[in-house]
């Protein structure tokens, strides 16, 4: 359990509690609980109604799906973030798996006291329907991108949104597995490794997990399809 006055200043870094009501996260607080994970460590539970929802206050996480013998990530989360909000709010048994990608630090709170918070606080209420709407169109725009577009546009596009904004490098490391990556994007890790081989011939250098843009032209061509 965190302090009172600890809880209610780290429950304000979320947009999810930023509005919340004094006297909310005073109720809120005692059900607040600090947690620390390391990498590779999966927070919750599939196929059980959540018994927490996790504020990841530092680190980044994966949510895995798994059907018998396959497996791949839905998406990636960084912190800060709050989940398993919808599957709380409609007493479902939580579907995915939520899996740490690097070392993290969240903040746990009792699923009983959170939705009493949504029922009493219009701003806790108004925040988690943005959250789940929100939550909704980035799983929509994530399964667009991979019915409507190439494998081969989807790696570039990812090469290009990790590019340093500024261009002073033209370097982009794959922090994490490649096999993550692979399952991320929608695609084998197989066909990630035959990929590689493919964006060689347009503008993109690849060595281990390090990318380095040769062609910047040839890339956003190849992304644009």
């Amino acid at each position: 359990m965190m302090m009172p006055d600890i809880a209610i200043s780290a429950l304000r870094t979320f947009a999810m509690f930023s509005g919340a009501q004094e006297s909310t996260l005073r109720e809120l607080a005692p059900s607040c609980i600090f947690q620390s994970f390391s990498a590779g460590i999966e927070i919750n539970r599939v196929g059980q109604v959540p018994r927490y929802i996790y504020c990841l206050s530092s680190g980044s996480t994966e949510a895995w799906a798994r059907l018998n013998d396959a497996e791949t990530i839905l998406a990636t989360t960084t912190a800060p973030m709050v989940f398993e909000v919808a599957a709380t709010m409609r007493n479902q048994p939580a579907a995915l798996s939520i899996v740490t990608r690097e070392a993290c630090e969240a903040i746990a709170i009792e699923t009983g006291a959170f939705l009493k918070a949504v029922r009493d606080d219009q701003a806790v209420c108004n925040a988690a329907l943005i959250h789940v709407s929100g939550t909704y169109l980035a799983m929509t725009h994530r399964l667009l991108d991979q019915k409507l577009r190439t494998a081969e546009q989807r790696l570039s596009q990812w090469i290009l949104a990790k590019m340093d904004p500024s261009g002073r490098s033209a370097t982009v490391e794959i922090v994490f597995s490649k096999r993550a990556l692979a399952y991320e994007l929608g695609m084998s890790p197989a066909n990630l490794s035959r990929l590689f081989n493919v964006l060689r011939e347009h503008g993109i250098a690849v060595d281990g997990k390090t990318m380095t843009i040769t062609n910047l032209k040839k890339l956003e061509a190849l992304a644009q399809g």
